[in-house]
């Protein structure tokens, strides 16, 4: 549970900074082809604008804030698959299984939890305390549990 909401917010914090990067070269870039073409900027001052925008962009590249957005939304949206994956066989399943294929269907489950906890993103200290918080106040908890 921990696990995805913590993938979620690390998702959202990329998303933001991708787009806050990627917004700042482009209006640098505006400013410099606008400004040089209508000459409100001497040529040099475009350039070292343009220059500045190109720089914005290679550390923008540089990041993959865009890859690392997406990378922690599948695993976060992988991990809610097996946290309700494992809801089911615990709430419905287990009582009508054998305890053989009970183990069988649980060692799957762990099996999948532990390949998902190698394919995640490492999230920052700030995503987890932020989904922690988010899930000691009640953001995983469904009618259908209580």
């Amino acid at each position: 549970m921990l696990s995805s909401e913590t993938q979620f917010e690390y998702a959202k914090t990329w998303r933001s900074i991708d787009r806050w990067v990627g917004s700042l070269a482009a209006a640098l870039a505006a400013v410099s082809g606008v400004g040089g073409l209508a000459k409100l900027l001497s040529v040099q001052w475009a350039g070292g604008i343009a220059i500045a925008a190109a720089l914005v962009g290679a550390i923008a590249a540089t990041i993959a804030a865009r890859q690392l957005t997406e990378k922690a939304g599948v695993s976060a949206n992988a991990l809610r698959a097996l946290q309700q994956d494992t809801r089911i066989f615990l709430q419905i399943d287990l009582d009508a299984m054998a305890i053989e294929a009970a183990r069988t269907t649980l060692q799957g489950l762990v099996d999948r939890q532990q390949q998902l906890s190698r394919d995640a993103v490492i999230p920052s200290t700030r995503a987890w305390n932020k989904a922690k918080k988010q899930v000691e106040g009640g953001s995983q908890t469904y009618q259908a549990d209580t």
